[in-house]
């Protein structure tokens, strides 16, 4: 390894400038937190004691060279549904990258023209979403996944960030529950820690069937749509979330009504009288 490089890869990125995304969660958290009745004054002093507690303490992964495709998940379920595009089991083709027939290069016209499609290919390869197979490109997975690759998994996390808030605005200022948008939880405030990792494999089978079905919904809504309706970028997304676990070790004693945990009571033992 030379010295150059081991200096590159220890020297701190540089801080990153806020963008549209980052901008609007700020605006919009600021605006949920005023219209919960929370003083202005008070939030601002809040937010800045958490900026200046972190200041130094997060580690910033070093940029990939990529930038978020937000379209590539669509592109990937036109891939998936286009009649087109997959055999008569359903399995997607391998696609080669041009073509006048099914290509890579026909997907990204038919999702966005002002899409790069060299910049399309290496967003898909990095991020594992296809392989190479002699001169085309076969389909990994129906989803994008993000793990390990910094540029896009920041921008995508302040994204859902934003939607989120908007959806919580959205949702303080609708008038009826018909206006409102759908947004509901289920919680358990007494979950075993020990049943974590299975409730974790279920959500994520049962969670991933439910997206794809909608997916698959809003996929034929758009094909059927009047070409001359407006359009509007809609989404779902599913999260899970836990208070903090300070002590991932499951109690052996249950808890009581306030958290902590409770160990059985000792009977004293009544000798019999001789």
């Amino acid at each position: 390894m030379s010295t150059g490089r081991t200096r590159r890869e220890s020297a701190e990125p540089s801080e990153v400038p806020l963008d549209a995304a980052a901008q609007e969660a700020i605006d919009r958290f600021a605006r949920v937190m005023a219209r919960c009745g929370y003083a202005a004054n008070a939030v601002a002093q809040a937010f800045e004691a958490a900026m200046a507690a972190i200041h130094g303490k997060t580690k910033r992964r070093r940029p990939t060279g990529l930038r978020e495709l937000p379209d590539a998940p669509h592109l990937v379920t036109l891939w998936c549904l286009s009649p087109d595009y997959v055999d008569e089991q359903g399995t997607p083709y391998p696609l080669a990258a041009r073509g006048p027939g099914r290509s890579l290069e026909g997907l990204v016209r038919r999702v966005n023209r002002s899409l790069d499609l060299d910049e399309v290919l290496r967003y898909l390869v990095r991020t594992q979403t296809v392989r190479k197979v002699g001169r085309t490109y076969a389909l990994n997975r129906r989803w994008i996944l993000l793990r390990g690759v910094s540029g896009p998994t920041h921008s995508r996390m302040i994204r859902g960030l934003a939607g989120m808030l908007r959806t919580l605005e959205h949702n303080l200022l609708a008038e009826t529950d018909a206006r409102s948008w759908f947004e509901f939880t289920a919680e358990n405030p007494r979950f075993p820690v020990s049943q974590l990792t299975a409730f974790d494999r279920r959500l994520r089978r049962v969670g991933l069937g439910c997206l794809r079905k909608l997916d698959v919904f809003m996929q034929q809504c758009e094909a059927e749509r009047d070409p001359t309706e407006p359009t509007v970028w809609l989404g779902v997304g599913m999260h899970r979330f836990q208070q903090d676990l300070r002590d991932p070790t499951p109690s052996r004693f249950p808890s009581d009504p306030h958290g902590s945990p409770s160990r059985p009571s000792k009977k004293r033992r009544r000798r019999r009288a001789t």
